[in-house]
């Protein structure tokens, strides 16, 4: 086969694979993202403020409100108090003080989301000197917050 030729045919057999691959990926089930049920605040909870394991945020933000220690954030020593302190309440912190710390269905505009993830607005991120959340954990609050952000 001229080499003319021998480029159409392997350009066609491209398009026919690629019709064939996305022909494959428009089936009328429902992705898997569509099927998972948001998480709540039980399981955010559960996750910052693990009770059998070392905890992410109790260390500094179950303490008295302080600047110095925890950006004036004290989420109690329970999941009520916590949910209490974060959804729709203004950060009592200098470095992030306008901010709300929960905007219900607004991961993004949520100072909490902001502070957690690899670039916060304001102030470091936290939990400050501790490991960063993994991306699995960040999907969980952004899942929280973009479902209402309600508490269970």
């Amino acid at each position: 086969m001229p080499p003319v030729m021998r480029r159409r045919a392997f350009g066609a057999s491209r398009f026919v694979v690629a019709l064939g691959l996305v022909g494959c990926s428009s089936s009328t089930s429902s992705s898997p993202s569509s099927s998972v049920e948001p998480s709540t605040f039980t399981d955010v909870y559960a996750m910052m403020f693990p009770l059998a394991t070392k905890g992410q945020c109790n260390f500094c933000h179950s303490l008295p409100p302080n600047e110095k220690s925890n950006g004036n954030l004290s989420m109690g020593e329970d999941k009520a108090s916590a949910y209490a302190a974060l959804v729709g309440k203004p950060s009592a912190s200098h470095s992030c003080s306008g901010g709300t710390l929960v905007v219900a269905g607004q991961p993004d505009a949520s100072l909490f989301f902001q502070k957690l993830s690899a670039s916060p607005a304001c102030g470091g991120r936290m939990p400050l000197g501790g490991d960063p959340l993994t991306p699995e954990q960040l999907d969980m609050i952004r899942s929280w917050i973009s479902a209402g952000a309600k508490d269970d």
